[in-house]
């Protein structure tokens, strides 16, 4: 989907359940909440858009989840009564949760996918005993898009995805392609192969310019950039910060905000990206 120029975007990385955070880093930009919990629009920001980068659910505590997918959902809602201010990318959390609760029938379960299920996919337990909060996701999971595209000229533009993807796979609407932009190779079944070998295209692929790809999913200890390849998952979950890209004009800047302790941090091995010798 092609994004309106007009407009300044708040893209933000891997939240999993950070709502704290997300709260926290969106006032920073400009989107206090009221006594609703609603983000509110004022002439600071109605020229301002926000782009959650997917993977808003999972690895957090139950009561930060279920905080987050209402925050997300009322001021989905909200925001994009009068004109879209809120859009949502699909991440590979997304989508093994939908996956989970509607019984995807090419979902095999096996010992293995049933651990997994308990470590990485918290939420299906969650929503499985919360009917009214798998309505809530299953809405969201509905108006998740699998990239966004901001135009503003012709040697200026920002491919956004959950996951990074080879360049023939990208903003491309087949189903192949839809996969390679919501999940890259796993990193759990190859842990002791550096990120920069495990998917080369990354680096070997980036070009000097300024036509970016920015994305999520590689839990990263701070924002991770090589020519035109950014990533924005800065571990927020797992006790490092919430971070964001701003796209204003032809203009990319950053901000950040460190993890509140409201809740259990989770445990990460980074594997960096980018970690050229």
């Amino acid at each position: 989907m092609i994004l309106p120029s007009n407009y300044e975007y708040i893209v933000i990385g891997d939240v999993h359940g950070c709502i704290d955070e997300l709260k926290t880093l969106l006032k920073r930009q400009g989107f206090s909440t009221n006594k609703n919990n609603l983000l509110q629009i004022t002439p600071e920001n109605r020229y301002k858009s926000i782009v959650l980068l997917g993977d808003f659910i999972d690895k957090a505590s139950d009561e930060k989840l279920t905080q987050t997918i209402e925050f997300i959902y009322n001021n989905y809602k909200h925001l994009n009564q009068d004109r879209e201010r809120f859009y949502l990318v699909r991440g590979n959390h997304e989508e093994m949760v939908y996956r989970y609760i509607t019984n995807d029938p090419t979902l095999v379960i096996t010992p293995r996918s049933i651990r997994n299920k308990e470590k990485y996919y918290n939420t299906v337990a969650l929503l499985e005993k919360e009917p009214k909060l798998k309505k809530l996701f299953l809405e969201l999971y509905k108006e998740c898009s699998i990239w966004y595209k901001y135009i503003y000229k012709d040697n200026f533009s920002v491919t956004l995805t959950h996951a990074p993807c080879p360049e023939q796979y990208l903003a491309k609407e087949d189903s192949t392609s839809h996969k390679k932009m919501v999940k890259c190779i796993s990193r759990s079944k190859n842990p002791t192969m550096p990120l920069d070998e495990l998917i080369p295209y990354i680096h070997k692929e980036a070009k000097g310019n300024q036509h970016y790809h920015i994305f999520g999913h590689l839990s990263q200890p701070n924002i991770r950039q090589y020519k035109n390849r950014i990533c924005i998952d800065t571990s927020a979950i797992y006790g490092n910060t919430l971070s964001c890209a701003i796209i204003k004009k032809d203009t990319i800047s950053f901000d950040s905000t460190p993890f509140e302790f409201k809740q259990k941090k989770g445990e990460q091995t980074y594997n960096l990206l980018f970690d050229f010798k």
